[in-house]
């Protein structure tokens, strides 16, 4: 379908033929804006594209073009049936990429709102750079954002648990139950990371050019109260990966996942991704997950990893090209390395007959905890926490080799991880509910301060 469409360069971006003339043509005074770049925007916005298509709103899908290939971006843009209308096309450096969405952006919405009296409500996704790129496009154009997944935050195990554990594991005392245990724990934690998940910065940077919170969890609105933003503007909806999942399930029968991964097929599998910066370059963290998954594989478990980017470079960087390659010839039959998959339904076949997975991806949290697969993820602490407090994720620092193994170990085909999904269902259509019920009474998400605080009718400009 995508491969079909014309798109007409005008600036720097490159937008669908015909669409400026849809877009007069429609009798519609809001312009739903759905943002996507990586391919875990375009599987949880997905939902939100097909609802608000479903209502008859006036849609426009922007791609900023950040992830871009077949695997990261056509396969599941076709999947969920999206087409885009906007391409912002950036490129570059990470910096040069947020000045280019802030830029490209802000043009676009400020012609759709002055030239064609249409007001924007974009929709921006979770933690990553689109989404605090794109709040900042619009909120210097005065519209306020709808945040999906919004409120998310960093919660560490504190200094004195990480000691016990080590302490414990290098004296042989490591206790799997016990550490499982601990880690439901809400006191032990710490709220935030100084380390440089985008989460640390990207979401409360998006938090105050907010118009409506679609919060993935309880937890996250009391850290937000906590924080000092308005509760009338909160709505705890669920996530709504959870509606994706749904989506992506029903086709499961049409999966092609283990004509790639034929060693795989009919085996109770560890799923491997890794992707994150202060994993894959920081050498001792990426050289301890690596020769983790490799000591899982000697021990004769079936570990399937595929090799994202980041992973594919951190495996060149540090040297371990013939070390992985020489793992694929030495075990066959319970060893595969390869491509990501490129379609969502494909991710989730291949999720829902693993033993557990191992990952630092924040978004594969909350997939294996709705389809019921045991998680560890490979962090020092997790912006997924409620995952771990309802018992369906344990964090694995990736720091030990031999520690990692044991915590997988213990992870694997664990029936008390496999709790019910925490994430909700039908979360599109809340969203959407909400967003429309504050739009008819205000007619907009921005507010100024005389209009948040209702004290318009005490306006008095004249000195008599």
């Amino acid at each position: 379908m995508n491969q079909e469409i014309i798109y007409l360069e005008e600036g720097n971006i490159s937008i669908r033929q015909n669409f400026w003339k849809e877009i007069e043509r429609s009798k519609k005074q809001y312009a739903h804006i759905v943002m996507i770049a990586t391919k875990p925007d375009i599987i949880k916005q997905a939902p939100l594209y097909q609802e608000l298509q479903k209502r008859g709103e006036l849609l426009i899908l922007v791609h900023t073009g950040q992830h871009y290939d077949y695997n990261l971006s056509e396969g599941v843009l076709g999947e969920f049936g999206m087409r885009v209308d906007v391409k912002l096309g950036i490129s570059g450096k990470l910096h040069e990429k947020f000045s280019q969405v802030i830029e490209r952006l802000g043009n676009f919405l400020d012609k759709l709102a002055n030239e064609y009296g249409k007001i924007p409500v974009p929709y921006v996704h979770g933690d990553t750079m689109t989404a605090t790129t794109a709040d900042k496009a619009a909120f210097l154009n005065k519209f306020a954002v709808v945040h999906v997944e919004a409120g998310i935050r960093t919660f560490t195990p504190n200094e004195h648990f990480f000691n016990r554990v080590f302490t414990e594991f290098q004296h042989g005392k490591f206790d799997w139950e016990q550490y499982y245990s601990f880690l439901q724990d809400q006191r032990i934690y710490e709220l935030g990371s100084i380390e440089p998940y985008p989460e640390q910065f990207d979401t409360r940077g998006i938090e105050a050019s907010t118009g409506f919170f679609a919060l993935p969890h309880e937890i996250y609105k009391r850290t937000l109260m906590n924080e000092g933003f308005l509760e009338d503007r909160m709505a705890v909806v669920g996530n709504t990966v959870a509606d994706a999942v749904k989506i992506s399930s029903a086709k499961i029968p049409e999966s092609n996942a283990f004509a790639m991964y034929p060693n795989m097929k009919y085996k109770k599998l560890i799923f491997v991704t890794v992707h994150r910066r202060e994993n894959c370059e920081t050498e001792e963290r990426f050289k301890a997950i690596y020769f983790a998954i490799k000591k899982l594989v000697q021990d004769g478990f079936p570990v399937c990893f595929l090799g994202l980017n980041a992973s594919e470079s951190a495996i060149d960087r540090y040297g371990l090209r013939s070390d992985i390659e020489q793992l694929v010839e030495d075990y066959r039959d319970n060893f595969a390395y390869g491509p990501a998959l490129a379609h969502h339904h494909e991710v989730m076949d291949m999720l829902s007959k693993a033993g557990c997975v191992m990952t630092d991806s924040g978004s594969m949290q909350e997939e294996a905890n709705i389809i019921g697969t045991p998680c560890v993820t490979l962090r020092f602490g997790s912006d997924r926490t409620e995952t771990i407090l309802a018992g369906a994720n344990v964090i694995a620092p990736p720091v030990n080799s031999r520690l990692i193994v044991e915590i997988v170990k213990g992870a694997y085909d664990n029936n008390n991880m496999r709790k019910s999904n925490i994430y909700g269902e039908n979360v599109s259509e809340k969203i959407v509910d909400g967003v429309l019920k504050i739009l008819e009474k205000e007619k907009k998400l921005f507010r100024l301060d005389h209009e948040r605080l209702n004290i318009e009718q005490f306006f008095d400009f004249e000195i008599s």
